[in-house]
């Protein structure tokens, strides 16, 4: 298939916070590969950290362009963004720990491929439904999956905001532990449809029902921003950051991704 895209919008606020770690690489109409990342918190300097994952990232990807991103794949492309983190602490002897989440979207010719580490989120809406959401990479998401707590417990729980899954380094820990990036492909893709990357700022106060509401009142891509810009803006106490991807046209002619 041939997908095209309306120019996307993306945005990037500091929130209530003293810093934006967020990072939005940036997109266009003729973009292919979409990320976004957040610096995780208490750690040193979260908006370099989450700027050098995108851009090692994005590099090592334009650099070796695939039709289909596969484990192999995506572990060289995460190694480029260790290299990196690894680097910039050497370079730095006072800082000890560099991480980031990471939510990124590649449209190819056989759909769309979605990869996630951390929790960062993409979405797929298509009318006001939520056709796919990635899960977040979090120890309580864990225990709810494992029916050790509840989604109820999970709200309250002490270690809530705890990542089981990021981009990360630490000076005394080498070689770093090097986590996977979850990789899913859709191939269900149709004109009109959403795909919306975005960190946990946006929805720290927006639930899975709001945001497909506001999707299914709004007809263009900068009322659908606008709009969760004026919730965030009063509801939100971290950075909050986002992409938002309208597909334009889509081409039906059969093609797989191919590994």
């Amino acid at each position: 298939m041939t997908i095209t895209i309306d120019t996307p919008v993306t945005f990037s606020l500091i929130g209530q916070r003293v810093s934006n770690q967020d990072y939005v690489y940036p997109a266009d109409e003729w973009s292919r590969l979409f990320i976004v990342c957040d610096g995780i918190g208490g750690w040193d300097q979260g908006e370099v950290a989450s700027q050098l994952v995108a851009e090692a990232v994005a590099r090592f990807m334009q650099q070796h362009p695939t039709n289909c991103i596969n484990e192999t794949y995506f572990a060289e492309a995460l190694a480029s963004a260790y290299y990196d983190l690894r680097e910039f602490l050497i370079k730095n002897p006072l800082l000890s720990r560099l991480g980031s989440t990471l939510a990124l979207l590649q449209l190819t010719n056989a759909g769309a491929t979605v990869v996630h580490i951390g929790d960062s989120r993409v979405y797929q809406i298509r009318g006001g439904a939520i056709l796919h959401q990635t899960q977040d990479h979090k120890y309580v998401q864990e225990l709810v999956s494992e029916g050790i707590i509840t989604e109820e417990q999970a709200l309250h729980h002490p270690r809530r905001n705890s990542l089981s899954r990021s981009v990360g380094v630490d000076s005394n820990r080498f070689p770093p532990r090097m986590d996977k990036g979850e990789i899913t492909h859709l191939t269900d893709v149709q004109a009109g449809d959403y795909f919306f990357l975005c960190t946990d700022g946006v929805i720290e106060q927006i639930d899975d029902q709001a945001l497909g509401n506001i999707f299914s009142r709004y007809a263009f891509s900068q009322e659908i921003v606008n709009h969760l810009l004026t919730l965030c803006s009063n509801l939100t106490r971290d950075n909050y950051s986002g992409c938002l991807v309208k597909i334009k046209s889509v081409s039906k002619e059969e093609t797989n991704f191919s590994y």
